[in-house]
């Protein structure tokens, strides 16, 4: 049983109500806020847990590191960094999962969802690779044909960055939450996610706008705040940083996540647990 009745590649012309999508991703953020909250002290904890004991250890001489070879003490800054990079970024997979799937089904296990997110790890990062390598062509595009007058090259550069924008980020703006949300690869996500938001595009740039006047009225009052407590404010921003940033970042991932689960809803259909009906058939 389906709660949509639209056939394959069929474009239903209902709204998506960018609306309804950003509150119910507060909702469903606001009530997974602790394992948020969790997954993100998780992802500090490996990024700066791995700079701190880096930094005690390799610049105060401790036996751990070999401070007589900065050569290697170089690569293994950058290889452990590699690594802490990528547990930050399972666990944002996971974040990004269990607002997804908690939408979905309230009632299915967090362990399940988060470890089915973290999993899609790597999947994640060849689409983090193929984004830079399009703005690297780009840019090298740019540097290539383009030396003087350097005005000029600055106004090609932003018709680029623009281009780049409008043609690259807008249909694929759902790539990364249907790569983790419904297990396919980096190839398959950008395709599913130009097929998706076709005919849907300003609605998306909408919801993109939307959600950075979000991000830059969180920034502003968190600075207000820290403002208003004077001497202490850093601290006091600081802690504000630590207690909001999870619940605006699940935010954030579930007006994503729970956008392209409608657009599902309304082209494809999709089946009570969530799975896609058609397309997998």
């Amino acid at each position: 049983m389906s709660v949509a009745s639209s056939s394959p590649g069929q474009t239903s012309n209902a709204p998506l109500r960018i609306g309804q999508i950003i509150s119910d991703a507060f909702a469903v953020s606001l009530r997974n806020y602790g394992w948020a909250l969790l997954l993100n002290l998780g992802v500090f904890a490996a990024l700066f847990g791995f700079f701190d004991s880096f930094s005690w250890a390799a610049f105060t001489e401790d036996s751990l590191f070999l401070p007589v070879d900065t050569t290697l003490n170089i690569w293994l800054f950058y290889l452990l960094f590699f690594v802490a990079g990528l547990v930050a970024l399972a666990l944002y997979c996971a974040m990004i999962r269990l607002v997804h799937d908690r939408h979905v089904d309230a009632a299915r296990p967090v362990h399940t969802t988060c470890l089915a997110g973290a999993k899609r790890f790597l999947p994640t990062f060849g689409l983090v690779l193929i984004y830079f390598l399009a703005y690297f062509l780009i840019h090298l595009a740019v540097t290539l044909f383009v030396f003087r007058p350097p005005a000029f090259a600055l106004i090609l550069v932003f018709l680029a960055t623009g281009c780049f924008a409008v043609y690259l980020v807008f249909p694929y703006l759902l790539s990364f939450v249907i790569c983790i949300n419904e297990g396919v690869g980096p190839i398959r996500a950008l395709g599913r996610s130009r097929s998706l938001s076709e005919g849907y595009r300003w609605p998306l740039f909408g919801m993109m706008l939307l959600t950075f006047v979000i991000w830059f009225a969180y920034l502003v009052v968190s600075d207000l705040l820290g403002r208003a407590f004077g001497t202490n404010g850093s601290i006091v921003a600081i802690i504000l940083m630590l207690l909001a940033f999870p619940l605006m970042y699940a935010w954030m991932a579930g007006i994503y996540s729970i956008a392209a689960y409608r657009l599902r809803v309304l082209k494809e259909g999709i089946d009570l647990n969530g799975t896609v009906a058609n397309i997998f058939d």
